[in-house]
């Protein structure tokens, strides 16, 4: 029964009876789909730098839900929060005195 493959470059399925298979001179086997992945391959290009790829595609994924994450606001400058948390500290540290209980001294 034949088997349908895929291909080592872009990920693409490969019909029966479609595609190239490059043998090497140590016996592993290279499966093409295209003339377009068999000569980007030749020519030394990684699948995950081109966006057709199902790896290329995979690594533009992550990178763009990476972007938002680490970008900061820009119209947020960080002023008025840092002026409210000053304000916001001494006064728990008033209440964190006043709740604890008094110490106790040995004489």
């Amino acid at each position: 029964m034949p088997q349908t493959r895929e291909c080592d470059y872009c990920g693409a399925e490969i019909e029966p009876g479609t595609g190239t298979m490059f043998v090497r001179t140590d016996g592993t086997t290279i499966h093409y789909c295209s003339a377009k992945c068999e000569k980007n391959a030749d020519l030394g290009r990684e699948a995950r730098d081109l966006s057709w790829t199902e790896a290329g595609s995979e690594t533009a994924g992550e990178a763009v839900e990476e972007e938002p994450a680490t970008e900061p606001d820009p119209t947020d400058d960080g002023s008025a929060v840092a002026e409210d948390d000053a304000g916001d500290e001494d006064e728990t540290d008033e209440q964190a005195d006043e709740d604890s209980e008094p110490e106790e001294v040995e004489q």
